[in-house]
């Protein structure tokens, strides 16, 4: 096999609760074969905001098997192929957290996200980081959004499609002529567990479909060269807070490809906080996310770090010096 796209669905917010599973095979840039699984979650606790979104009921899992039974089939695809997913990071913790639950013996194998494959594809054009908006952008069908057999097909088509565009070989020539591809070891995998600490939460962030959390390690420049004149080359920036024009992902992919370095914590090496739109039941009644308070701790300190707002943020990635700043 070329590589084998997957897709999970899960029935709730613990990442061991896979409820489906779609697989589809590539061979010599060619889909060959397709595999798709209802799989029992643990206690067969199903919630209603996850069936909003795929679907999937307590009717159509109480008889599915469950993963390790399923494991049992599909074990010997996981051993030294490459695996692909869009938005890797969370189908990889998916796998993780069942064979821990399982207690079930780790392969081995190296996976790629599509995010920075199509990334790569489609550099400068603004496009957003989901299956979907990558799909529509590549002209690629999706009939059944959240049919984890459906995604998993989508994602094949659309890493076929980028190999297409650029002329190469394989998924491997295309991965090694673009450092900015991460192929990682799915040991070398630091996953999730959870969506998030407080119901409420994750409830809220589930009615935007699975709005995946951005992995900052995945996220490197489409570039080789940058200019060292531009005002974020080298500046080191730390996101809080929903942007409103732009999606955060985007944001910090626009921001690296200028060569600047993305943290995810405030320290004194910060150079600029860049705000969004804050939920009050989370921050609280001022308004100001942890990061927040330390930067404007840091700035009675020494005044280095700046604290931007959208607005500020968009006009210095464009180039432009802020006055204000």
């Amino acid at each position: 096999m070329d590589f084998i796209a997957i897709d999970f669905e899960i029935a709730n917010s613990h990442f061991s609760s896979a409820c489906s599973l779609g697989m589809v095979f590539v061979e010599n840039n060619r889909i060959v074969d397709e595999k798709y699984f209802l799989i029992q979650p643990p206690n067969l606790e199903v919630d209603k905001a996850f069936t909003k979104i795929h679907g999937l009921t307590i009717d159509d899992l109480k008889d599915a098997p469950k993963f390790d039974k399923v494991w049992e089939e599909i074990q010997g695809y996981f051993s030294d192929s490459l695996v692909v997913a869009h938005n890797a990071q969370f189908d990889l913790s998916v796998l993780n957290s069942c064979l821990v639950h399982y207690s079930l013996d780790m392969p081995e194998f190296e996976y790629v996200c599509s995010i920075p494959i199509s990334t790569r594809a489609c550099r400068g054009e603004g496009v957003g980081n989901s299956l979907k908006a990558r799909i529509e952008h590549f002209g690629i069908q999706l009939d059944q959004h959240h049919h984890a057999l459906a995604d998993a097909k989508a994602c094949a088509e659309l890493v076929l499609k980028c190999i297409g565009m650029k002329k190469r070989k394989s998924i491997r020539s295309y991965c090694s002529t673009f450092s900015t591809i991460p192929v990682r070891k799915f040991s070398e995998l630091k996953p999730q567990t959870s969506f998030y600490k407080k119901q409420s939460n994750f409830k809220r962030n589930v009615k935007k479909e699975f709005k995946p959390k951005v992995v900052i390690s995945e996220i490197t420049s489409v570039h080789n060269e940058f200019d060292s004149k531009h005002p974020l080359f080298e500046k080191n920036l730390v996101f809080t807070g929903e942007l409103s024009t732009v999606d955060r992902a985007e944001a910090m992919q626009r921001v690296v490809d200028k060569g600047a370095i993305i943290k995810s914590g405030v320290s004194g090496k910060t150079d600029y906080l860049i705000v969004g739109k804050q939920d009050p039941t989370i921050v609280g009644a001022d308004g100001l996310s942890t990061k927040e308070r330390k930067a404007h701790e840091l700035m009675k300190k020494d005044g280095k770090i700046k604290i931007l707002q959208e607005d500020e943020f968009l006009q210095l990635l464009e180039g432009s010096t802020l006055g204000s700043c």
